[in-house]
């Protein structure tokens, strides 16, 4: 169906796709953290860093070097370490502002929208939830003479 495009197996990812896109991962609860923090501006910004992280991350995977981490173990462990690591940094931070914000109740009601562009770009490529989407599922799917749209 999608052959000429690189998808090997058009229903099969559908239904795989659709089942990894229904729990809730890093990206899901950033995006709608900063809907409701910063409103609608800031949920646009997070989701925009999101998409392009992941746009990254399958080019990547097209590129060859999901195939690259998934047959070299210490490359895979340092890139799944190198997120889990990141995401308890970012949950740290916001514990830690949590914790001084009830202490200090002077807060800037200003959000900062070019930080939340770069977090959730950040955070979309370290997100070992998609990392071992794209490394394990979407590889599966993409064909190694896929055209390109350019």
């Amino acid at each position: 169906m999608f052959a000429e495009y690189g998808v090997l197996n058009y229903w099969t990812y559908l239904v795989g796709a659709i089942f990894i896109v229904l729990v809730l991962g890093p990206n899901t609860l950033f995006v709608l953290k900063n809907s409701v923090s910063s409103g609608m501006k800031g949920g646009y910004l997070a989701a925009c860093g999101v998409f392009i992280g992941d746009a990254v991350l399958m080019f990547l995977a097209w590129a060859g070097v999901a195939t690259l981490i998934k047959t070299t173990p210490i490359l895979f462990n340092i890139v799944r370490y190198l997120g889990a690591f990141y995401l308890l940094y970012l949950g740290s931070k916001i514990l830690y502002a949590t914790l001084k914000g009830k202490n200090n109740e002077a807060k800037s009601d200003e959000p900062q929208y070019g930080a939340i562009f770069k977090r959730a770009l950040i955070l979309s490529l370290t997100n070992p939830k998609a990392i071992l989407f794209y490394v394990s599922f979407f590889v599966q799917f993409i064909g190694n003479a896929a055209n390109l749209l350019i």
